[in-house]
């Protein structure tokens, strides 16, 4: 026995001390001097409690080489990933597994693109934002050359090539990617229009309905000579393989002066995005000469997308417009190199592209233009499996090179509202919702992209007959007509994926929006009171309430029989109660969702199909239709195609609950008022690692449980399924909460940690506090910053 307690010791000490050399070899520095070649003058990093670095220097340069090498030790594998998906050479790094998602981006045009905003790049003359993003590069360079590389590399057993200024054009071109949902869509609603009676898509919302919110515009008065601001008062599973999130939505609301406490702006932001570990932003805070900021960074770009100085704020969210058609071309029957655009033909533009594979021999792919675009049949199945003619993606981004860099800089730099404008006009696509608030009152929001003009017969969702020269787009809207909202009577700016209401010109744009549950919640909270607080104002951002799913539910148990639910009579009673809510506690979500699943797949799969039914849960289609699918007593889904009788609402609505109740006996027991939604919740933050055994026990973050919920202001989504288990896939990618009565005092949380590094003490830390509804400061305060910091990295001149 002694032996065995002696052999297990030695054991347990050698197990320690190899950790211990393993986090040494790998693990982030935080602390000591770094030589860095390039810097003008030395640097101070100060990290605090949750390992965000506090950046003090002399120079914007010196500042932004020195943030290009911390987030780089933070975040390395993720730039690596980003960039690759972006370039088109994920599977160099990853093998043949992937070279779907290679030959996808490829097709699409992102990293065409990228290679061209860098052509246009290296044109541009000298410039603030060129000199601070060479800096960041060179800083980035500096930690891939010297620093302690993290352990992802040597487990794929290859080394980082140094990075680029085409890398991160390539990584704004997978972020604006992120945001197109056409293609996740479009497909299908073609599909439907082409093969089932026009009386089905009359029953989904294709396009905005009017019993959805919107949000209101409040255009401002302008000065006629120069347009500047007056101010005086008045593919699912191709999808699910990419090992980086994807941006799906967000919240962002500002309440002015008139209704907070303070009698300051009081500033919220929490934008969507689909969970992963690390966590998408890298939070940092920059101070040189003449510029303090905090922002939010994507990882392998300079600048914070989201953030804030002591007088001014910027947030986002998706506007989800609708800037990407789809052209179905036809072939001229003698050439099949050519398209018929009205009485002429045009040539199609043919490339080959060679894509590295990890292992193995470059593959060579053919890539086809059309005057719209690239044929997207090869790489999107959905349309290779509906039409043989080839089908070109047009897509606004792709039309011009970006300048979300230059963008960025000067939203963070701006020293009033015009400013901010002026910056915001920069951006063409993707559409984003961004979103103001500055210490002298003024709160906006501004719906930012380049609107195409369409003629009026084109219908955007579904497929447009590209040989017809009539379809082609008209122009641009110009920038003042876009939807936005500058200081309006109701005190308050709120953006949550809707719709927005109709322009200055009269026009209603089209877009992917959502049906605008959580802005209503967050509408009609705000204008409830005019005293709101940080601390109060945190209830609203947590909340877990769906006022529509009740709703649904009351429709569903108004045509069942009093006796559906023998035996199981809490969970009726909690139906029949419920408000909405999604607590951990309610029984109500568990069966709700359960039930609807079937209700759907019942109305729905025979129309459809297995595999389509699979993708019209996953789009934007299915959040907006539900409530007119469900509630439509004479709606022709009901009935079952594959049966010779006609099905009723009834029929449908009753074998669906059978079913539900049977696989929840199973599945939770007996007892209904067992059933709480916590037991069918599940968070895991998966790294990209993560998705090979048994590396998911080691990379992967499990959180605890959530309030996992469908459209409600604390939005927690999952892909609504037959298992009744639901992982949750996606929620907000930090919480900030910002009263300008004393900045200083701003919060935030991120849904795992600051660190991508799996030795960090930082990788994992804020998960329970985000799953809990914590926060912690964004601290701004330099004594404080100093005087509290228990690590410190100096950054010297060689």
């Amino acid at each position: 026995m002694k032996k065995l307690l002696f052999a297990l010791l030695i054991l347990f000490f050698i197990s320690i001390t190899g950790y211990v050399i393993i986090r040494y070899q790998f693990g982030p520095t935080y602390n000591g001097e770094i030589d860095m070649k390039g810097l003008s003058n030395e640097t101070e990093v100060y990290f605090d409690n949750f390992g965000i670095p506090h950046i003090y220097a002399q120079t914007a340069e010196d500042a932004y080489m020195t943030m290009g090498y911390v987030h780089a030790q933070d975040r390395l594998f993720q730039m690596e990933m980003m960039r690759r998906v972006g370039t088109g050479t994920l599977a160099e790094l990853l093998g043949e597994d992937v070279l779907d998602i290679d030959k996808f981006f490829r097709t699409l045009g992102i990293p065409k693109h990228a290679s061209w905003s860098t052509e246009e790049w290296n044109k541009e003359g000298d410039s603030p934002w060129k000199s601070a993003t060479e800096a960041y590069i060179k800083g980035v360079n500096h930690f891939i050359q010297n620093g302690k590389l993290p352990l992802e590399y040597t487990l794929l057993g290859t080394k980082p090539r140094e990075f680029t200024i085409n890398d991160v054009h390539g990584i704004v071109g997978y972020m604006s990617f992120t945001f197109a949902m056409a293609m996740k869509t479009d497909p299908l609603i073609t599909k439907m229009a082409r093969q089932l009676d026009p009386d089905y898509l009359k029953v989904l919302s294709i396009h905005t309905l009017p019993e959805h919110h919107v949000i209101p515009n409040h255009y401002p008065a302008r000065n006629p000579s120069n347009g500047e601001i007056d101010l005086s008062p008045n593919l699912h599973d191709l999808l699910e393989k990419i090992p980086v999130p994807l941006l799906e939505g967000s919240n962002s609301w500002v309440i002015s002066p008139s209704r907070t406490a303070s009698g300051e702006v009081l500033f919220l932001n929490d934008t969507h995005i689909g969970f992963a570990q690390p966590s998408v932003w890298f939070e940092a805070h920059i101070e040189y000469p003449g510029f303090s900021y905090y922002g939010n960074h994507l990882a392998g770009l300079p600048f914070g997308l989201v953030g804030h100085t002591r007088n001014h704020s910027i947030g986002l969210t998706m506007f989800e417009n609708d800037d990407q058609d789809f052209f179905e071309e036809t072939l001229n029957p003698n050439n099949p190199d050519e398209t018929v655009y009205g009485d002429v033909y045009k040539p199609l533009n043919k490339r080959i592209e060679s894509i590295p594979v990890k292992g193995k021999d470059p593959v060579e792919f053919e890539i086809s233009e059309s005057i719209h675009g690239p044929i997207m049949n090869g790489v999107i199945p959905e349309i290779g499996r509906l039409t043989q003619n080839p089908v070109a993606s047009w897509w606004v981004y792709t039309l011009e090179p970006t300048k979300a860099l230059e963008a960025t800089w000067k939203m963070a730099r701006a020293e009033n509202i015009q400013e901010v404008e002026n910056a915001v006009r920069l951006i063409h696509a993707p559409g984003l919702n961004v979103m103001y608030g500055d210490k002298s009152g003024n709160i906006a929001w501004w719906a930012t992209a380049k609107l195409p003009i369409r003629p009026e017969q084109v219908n955007s969702k579904i497929f447009i007959d590209g040989s017809n020269p009539y379809n082609e787009p008209l122009g641009w809207l110009p920038f003042e007509e876009n939807p936005m909202s500058i200081n309006p009577p109701s005190g308050f700016v709120a953006s949550a994926n809707n719709q927005p209401d109709t322009l200055s010109n009269g026009m209603f744009f089209p877009g992917y929006y959502y049906p605008g549950d959580r802005w209503n919640r967050i509408a009609k909270t705000v204008i409830s009171r005019n005293d709101w607080t940080q601390e109060s104002i945190k209830q609203l951002q947590l909340e877990a309430i769906n006022e529509n799913h009740p709703i649904n539910a009351k429709s569903m148990l108004a045509v069942i029989d009093a006796n559906d639910f023998n035996g199981f009579e809490p969970a009726k009673n909690a139906l029949e109660k419920w408000d909405g809510n999604h607590d951990l506690d309610a029984l109500a979500p568990t069966i709700y969702y359960k039930w609807l699943y079937h209700t759907l797949h019942g109305m729905m799969a025979d129309e459809l199909g297995e595999a389509d039914f699979e993708n019209f849960i996953k789009t934007f289609l299915y959040i907006r239709s539900v409530p007119n699918l469900i509630r439509t007593d004479n709606s022709p889904w009901w009935d079952n195609t594959n049966t010779p009788e006609k099905e009723s609402k009834r029929e449908i609505v009753s074998k669906a609950l059978e079913k539900s109740l049977s696989e929840l006996k199973d599945q939770f027991g007996s007892n209904s008022a067992d059933w709480q939604w916590k037991k069918a919740v599940v968070l895991v933050h998966p790294h990209p690692l993560g998705a090979k055994k048994p590396l998911d026990k080691i990379f992967n973050v499990k959180a605890p449980e959530v309030t996992a919920n469908e459209e409600s202001v604390n939005k927690l989504p999952f892909t609504l399924n037959p298992s009744g288990i639901y992982n949750v896939n996606s929620g907000p990618a930090m919480r900030i909460i910002i009263d300008f009565a004393n900045v200083e005092a701003a919060e935030s949380v991120l849904p795992t940690g600051q660190s991508g590094n799996l030795f960090s003490d930082y990788y994992s830390d804020q998960a329970e506090m985000f799953a809990h509804g914590k926060y912690r400061p964004m601290l701004m305060n330099e004594s404080f910053i100093k005087n509290q910091s228990k690590n410190k990295l100096s950054f010297r001149i060689p």
